[in-house]
């Protein structure tokens, strides 16, 4: 690490020189304009160029297709890549295809140029757009939805309505993906706004967008045996359903609420509160005497999908802790 001794010149103004190393790599010279970024954390970022970074990377995906082609393209994507270049000696149509339903899954990428061999996907997404608060208020929105939708479709033997939930899972992977990929881009550049995202920050609410993601899942679970079931559900089962519903709801509201606050005090209670609560998810595969094999699955898949969504609620609760500890000099914060 380097050090400098700060000097002043004049009645106000202090300087401290650069290494030269970093000057002489960056072509920094007398006359030169450096930008100065202040973080919330104290730290500046310096920086020779105010445009944002075209990072561009090759692609040669040979005869890959499905599964192991979109992990690619993810992979690039999440990396931080603008400019994506895909190649093959000979790309069929269904490599093609693959492609264009990958794109069609990201948020900010567009194909915009396509030959025999080559594909060029473009991420039109500025990085001024890359809110993560706003995304994962956008997550909790569909994510609540899902889990209103499953249920309802599960009380009301509604089909069209459980395949509906299903697709939207597509939507909360969209999201959760986009921030990923904004963690990566703080990580390389110390911040998309160092006024406003730090990567401790940014990290935690990576992580809590894995955690939604992770409760749509069950969603999608639940959803696909609403799809499934073939006899109308107890009424009992489905009062507990609708309470069950209402709780999970608040607290998905309450968990990411004291995350964006930094609200220890309040997650504290979250959590309490929950352990309280996933002795009843646990009980719902047991309160019935009945032999039905479709309403025993039934009851055993919500108690495990039930059971799991209040841990991933908790282990929100459990990085809002983390993130006040990890920024102390920062108070919670009281807004909503």
């Amino acid at each position: 690490m380097d050090t400098r001794k700060v000097q002043r010149t004049g009645k106000s103004t202090f300087i401290v020189s650069l290494p030269k190393n970093w000057a002489t790599k960056n072509g920094v010279q007398a006359g030169s304009i450096i930008y100065i970024h202040q973080g919330d954390n104290g730290a500046l970022t310096l920086s020779t160029d105010r445009s944002e970074r075209d990072l561009r990377t090759r692609l040669d995906i040979g005869d890959k297709s499905g599964e192991h082609l979109v992990r690619d393209i993810i992979g690039c994507y999440v990396g931080g890549y603008r400019t994506i270049e895909v190649f093959s000696g000979h790309m069929s149509m269904a490599q093609k295809k693959d492609l264009h339903q990958i794109v069609n899954k990201l948020i900010g990428p567009e194909i915009l140029e396509e030959t025999i061999n080559k594909v060029v996907i473009q991420d039109l997404l500025s990085y001024e757009e890359l809110q993560a608060e706003k995304a994962l208020k956008r997550i909790r929105t569909v994510v609540k939805s899902m889990i209103q939708d499953s249920l309802s479709a599960l009380q009301s033997d509604n089909k069209e309505l459980a395949m509906d939930v299903i697709q939207r899972d597509n939507d909360v992977d969209r999201l959760n993906l986009l921030i990923a990929r904004q963690f990566t881009e703080v990580l390389r550049s110390g911040s998309v706004r160092q006024e406003t995202l730090n990567p401790i920050t940014t990290y935690n609410y990576m992580q809590a967008a894995s955690n939604l993601e992770r409760i749509a899942d069950h969603a999608h679970k639940i959803a696909e045996i609403a799809s499934k079931c073939s006899s109308p559900l107890p009424e009992e089962l489905k009062e507990e359903l609708s309470s069950i519903e209402s709780l999970l709801c608040g607290l998905i509201d309450d968990s990411l609420s004291c995350l964006l606050q930094t609200n220890s005090n309040k997650a504290n209670e979250l959590i309490d509160k929950i352990s309280e609560i996933q002795r009843r998810a646990q009980g719902m595969a047991n309160s019935s005497d009945t032999k039905d094999k479709s309403e025993l699955l039934v009851r055993l898949v919500l108690a495990g999908s039930l059971e799991r969504m209040l841990d991933y609620i908790m282990n929100i609760g459990e990085l809002t802790i983390n993130l006040s500890h990890a920024n102390p000099s920062h108070p919670e914060k009281s807004r909503g």
